[in-house]
């Protein structure tokens, strides 16, 4: 599930590299939007994907002619594949399927034209049957069991022991989630439209 994952990532970070100036159609508030477009990055460089979304789904909706509007709905493609939040192939190909349709002439400067056909196309793998997908997107079909424990079988001993382990891996996963805290803070630059 990783190589999925870091796959879907890869027009995002490409995207927050090379994002260009905004056009705005003149009869909006370009400080605003530029807000609204910082506001949005920020949310999703502290993995706040479902509010990253809503903020996208703003400047989408309030400034749909502008190029950060308009690159906002491939972001909103892009989310709707990010596991960490709501998964949904059919929001990621409609967003998608609106970027490229708004921008047939490119009068918005649509940069991810080629990105948005990609995942485009995968999205709409993802929703066909299992045995309808083209051979590189397959079907996992391993089945996970685990045994189960109950306290009433433990002794105490062993639950001392569980409860041990418990905290000491909570201990690491605070120490994980906080070097990756720095690391995303030192890698996730800030894009801002032109």
């Amino acid at each position: 599930m990783k190589a999925p994952r870091a796959l879907l990532l890869l027009p995002l970070l490409a995207a927050c590299a090379t994002l260009g100036g905004g056009r705005g159609d003149g009869g909006d508030d370009p400080a605003a939007r530029t807000g609204l477009w910082d506001q949005a990055f920020d949310a999703y460089s502290r993995d706040s994907v479902r509010v990253a979304q809503a903020v996208f789904q703003r400047l989408a909706a309030d400034y749909p002619r502008t190029h950060e509007g308009h690159e906002a709905r491939y972001y909103l493609g892009v989310l709707s594949l990010d596991p960490r939040g709501n998964l949904d192939p059919r929001a990621a190909d409609e967003h998608f399927g609106v970027y490229l349709a708004d921008d047939s002439v490119r009068a918005l400067g649509g940069i991810h034209r080629r990105e948005a056909q990609s995942l485009r196309r995968l999205t709409q793998e993802l929703r066909s049957p299992c045995g309808q997908r083209t051979g590189g997107v397959g079907c996992d079909t391993t089945v996970v069991s685990r045994t189960v424990t109950t306290p009433g079988d433990a002794t105490p001993a062993e639950v001392a022991r569980l409860q041990r382990q418990l905290r000491d891996r909570d201990a690491r996963i605070r120490d994980l989630q906080a070097e990756l805290e720095r690391i995303r803070n030192t890698l996730a630059p800030r894009p801002s439209p032109r």
